[in-house]
């Protein structure tokens, strides 16, 4: 296992390659503070331990907190990020079957993992030993979101899990995340966006705790304010992030009623919980040791994350999903495929800048926040032109840059001279997500039909976003010089949105669009393009675009041919792709290069 400082300069470099040629389940080491650790106290006596006695490997006495990080392999992987806090009382930690060995497991689920190697309570390294573990589990957090991007890591789908008191430190760190126990200007949140609380000490309350990991946390006597503190089941509110429970009924190290008492706090806030109580299996059995039905509880877990989006197809969206694909004679490609690292950072040209910015949403009546790509050398004293794209279904704004590298795409467009400079605005699609409320239930969206992602948000964009933009960068404000597009279910918003709007939009695309689309989708009889003439008129590029092998390719079919049939000027592009990045990565590269002509 080879150690990696955060801060040196080929830590990118690295970590992508570790990623790319990560076939045999290696880890890499990351340091968590790099020598810089709040409240320790230097203790030369005090040296870190492993061993495997009383069957289970421990490891004890740790004074430099690390993540071990397990990229998911790129076949597979979901963007979503796991970060895995091993049990063992706050005295050792079970680094193998409560660490390595589920690490593996996240992996095969297309999930990146983190085994947190956190410090352990205790007066002799730590000026307060009760906020140690918090503090290596917030940054841990923070770490990943920081670097997320060349990670490859969706940063609204990081999730932390615990065993045992694991799990205490997992539940606590999503109850206090807000809570500030070190210094820090890193404005990045420590909020999980989901946990998995496997066996956990949940408490601290005398009836209910586990006694060990109480004492090691908070001493011999703690204060009553201390023990109902960190008793996290006092502690849920409406911001607490969902989360899935296992637990036995014959835990006689943990009672039950430690994830009962969690479960039943997330219910009164309306925050979604999954428990899952088993009648067998004691305590500390990681995946599973016997044939009992405690050993299902991996498989529950990965249904869990499916239904919540975090696994599995990275859009949801079922209606239209299955239809054979039949190739017409018009369903070609348009163009040849992009050149080799099209979408690939380069060190030796300049690059753009992201920021992400808060707006209030006088339509929606609450703060929203979107992400603004400015060019390289951005000055207000020019104008530039706003190209506006949507995300698609559960993926947040972050899909464009994160996952198909949208601003590495647009600077290597303008370092090679192929596009003019443009902003690039990436709004939060679905307005039921709010600067208040970061992370919808998906649950809860299929049941009221995504009504996010319609008139809501269409009234968000151009009363509120289009506004902001214009009045906080130097841009141009007339149609000519804004452009619409999107992927998926931002495709279909793209199509709906632009297509009624062309006073507003002089382009307009759609890459594999979803069943939300207008009139072609299925899930709507709204007419798609209320004005044909002033679509022939007006629009100076409409873009459909939608890969052979995508489940949704009728729906672009079908309006490549009523297009057609109705005589509307516009480019169909069918490459071989499927429903995923690559397809939408080289659309993008094409599309930019179409635009603001």
């Amino acid at each position: 296992m080879k150690d990696i400082n955060i801060k040196q300069p080929l830590l990118t470099f690295v970590c992508l390659i570790m990623i790319s040629f990560n076939f045999f389940g290696q880890s890499t080491q990351i340091n968590l503070w790099n020598g810089k650790i709040p409240g320790a106290i230097p203790n030369s006596d005090y040296k870190q331990t492993v061993d495997s006695k009383d069957n289970w490997t421990k490891m004890r006495f740790v004074t430099n907190p690390v993540l071990d990080m397990y990229p998911a392999p790129k076949e597979k992987a979901t963007g979503t990020a796991v970060i895995i806090c091993p049990g063992g009382a706050y005295l050792g930690l079970a680094i193998a079957h409560e660490g390595e060995d589920v690490a593996k497991w996240l992996n095969n689920l297309g999930v990146t993992a983190f085994v947190l190697k956190y410090r352990l309570p205790s007066d002799a390294i730590m000026v307060d030993k009760s906020i140690g573990p918090l503090q290596d589990g917030q940054e841990a957090i923070r770490l990943v979101r920081r670097h997320a991007k060349e990670w490859e890591i969706d940063p609204a789908k990081i999730g932390i899990m615990g065993f045992s008191a694991g799990g205490h430190l997992a539940a606590t760190i999503s109850t206090h995340f807000n809570e500030k126990v070190y210094e820090t200007s890193d404005p990045t949140s420590a909020r999980p966006d989901f946990s998995l609380l496997i066996y956990p000490v949940i408490s601290m309350e005398e009836s209910i705790t586990n006694k060990g990991s109480q004492v090691n946390l908070l001493g011999d006597n703690p204060s009553l304010e201390k023990i109902k503190h960190f008793s996290n089941e006092l502690q849920v509110n409406k911001e607490t992030p969902p989360a899935f429970l296992v637990h036995s009924i014959d835990d006689k190290a943990v009672p039950v009623q430690n994830s009962i008492d969690y479960a039943l706090a997330m219910e009164k806030y309306n925050v979604p919980c999954e428990l899952h109580i088993y009648q067998s299996g004691g305590h500390g059995y990681g995946l599973g040791k016997s044939k009992n039905t405690e050993s299902s509880w991996p498989e529950a877990c990965r249904k869990w994350l499916e239904a919540r989006g975090y696994i599995g197809e990275k859009e949801a969206p079922k209606v239209g999903f299955g239809e054979s694909v039949k190739l017409g004679p018009d369903d070609k490609p348009a163009f040849g495929d992009p050149p080799v690292g099209f979408r690939d950072k380069r060190d030796n040209i300049a690059h753009g800048t992201i920021t992400t910015v808060q707006y209030d949403s006088k339509t929606l009546g609450t703060h929203r926040e979107l992400m603004v790509y400015t060019p390289p050398g951005y000055s207000s004293d020019k104008k530039y032109p706003v190209l506006y794209l949507l995300h698609g279904l559960n993926s947040g704004n972050g899909q464009w840059p994160y996952w198909v590298h949208a601003d590495y795409i647009i600077d290597n467009l303008l370092a090679n001279g192929k596009i003019k400079p443009m902003i690039v605005v990436f709004p939060n699609c679905n307005t039921n997500v709010t600067v208040e409320k970061p992370k919808s239930d998906e649950q809860e969206e299929r049941k009221g039909g995504y009504i996010g992602y319609g008139k809501s948000f269409e009234d968000d964009l151009l009363l509120d976003i289009i506004p902001f933009v214009e009045s906080h960068y130097s841009v141009y404000t007339d149609r000519k010089h804004r452009t619409l597009a999107g992927l998926s279910m931002g495709g279909g918003q793209s199509l709906n949105i632009g297509l009624s709007h062309i006073d507003t939009f002089a382009y307009v695309g759609g890459f594999s669009s979803a069943p939300n689309t207008n009139e072609f989708g299925g899930l709507s009889d709204t007419k798609l393009l209320p004005d044909l003439m002033a679509a022939k008129k007006k629009l100076k590029v409409l873009w459909l675009a939608c890969g052979s092998k995508d489940g949704l390719f009728s729906v672009s079919q079908r309006v490549h041919q009523y297009l057609k049939e109705q005589g509307v000027p516009h480019i169909w592009n069918v490459d071989n792709n499927a429903h995923d990045d690559t397809e939408w990565a080289n659309n993008l590269y094409f599309f930019a290069q179409h635009i603001f002509k």
